[in-house]
């Protein structure tokens, strides 16, 4: 699999497992960057692989991918995202 683009590593990851209520966790979202990888998925014959999302807050067309989880790379977190979305 190729995977392109960039991935800086700052250093190694400690997990916390923690969870905030719905509302913090809302703020948290609203505010911090989140790492996200997304991948373009094409046919031999050029035809573009995209999904139909149908939940809020963006029903519409989409590539396949979505938020890596921490500590993740972007190949394990495409990986992970296409196993999920097929």
């Amino acid at each position: 699999m190729s995977v392109g683009g960039y991935h800086f590593v700052t250093g190694s990851f400690t997990s916390h497992r923690s969870f905030l209520p719905d509302k913090e966790y809302g703020v948290a979202l609203d505010n911090f960057v989140k790492g996200c990888s997304d991948m373009l998925i094409q046919n031999s014959k050029g035809q573009i692989l995209t999904g139909k999302r149908n939940v809020h807050p963006q029903p519409d067309w989409w590539f396949v991918g979505g938020r890596m989880m921490p500590g993740e790379s972007p190949g394990v977190s495409c990986s992970r995202l296409l196993k999920r979305e097929l």
